[in-house]
């Protein structure tokens, strides 16, 4: 019986392992606002690692035609195909925390970013990964 528990324990930790996985690489989520009349694109490239249930990696941010910012991914997590993480992003209104909650599904992530202290639920945002060349 202890000889089944014992299997059974490391096949669960294994397949919470592959799930975390399936995270790492480059996704890409582009959505389109109008602002002023004027449509513009909003692009966002998230680069993923995980290690167990760490989460690290960057996103840049490309608001239109403006140069991209990139920044570094904090307090990230990953449990099972559930990730979250926080970015911080210093902005001539001083510096704002964005909070990322969402799911792994095959090559698409899908979730909600949301100010930290903000109101609201959030927006919702759905990255597809970038195939390895």
């Amino acid at each position: 019986m202890k000889i089944f528990l014992s299997i059974l324990t490391v096949l669960a930790l294994a397949a919470g392992l592959a799930v975390a996985g399936q995270i790492d690489g480059k996704w890409v989520s582009e959505r389109t606002m109008n602002r002023g009349g004027e449509e513009v694109t909003i692009r966002q490239t998230f680069d993923l690692k995980s290690d167990g249930s760490k989460l690290t990696g960057t996103i840049t941010m490309q608001f239109g035609q403006m140069e991209p910012r990139t920044v570094e991914i904090q307090e990230g997590r990953i449990e099972g195909n559930k990730f979250s993480f926080k970015t911080v992003m210093e902005t001539p209104n001083g510096t704002m925390t964005s909070v990322y909650e969402g799911t792994v599904e095959g090559d698409v992530i899908k979730g909600t970013s949301r100010r930290e202290g903000g109101q609201g639920q959030g927006r919702p945002f759905e990255a597809k990964r970038v195939p390895a060349s």
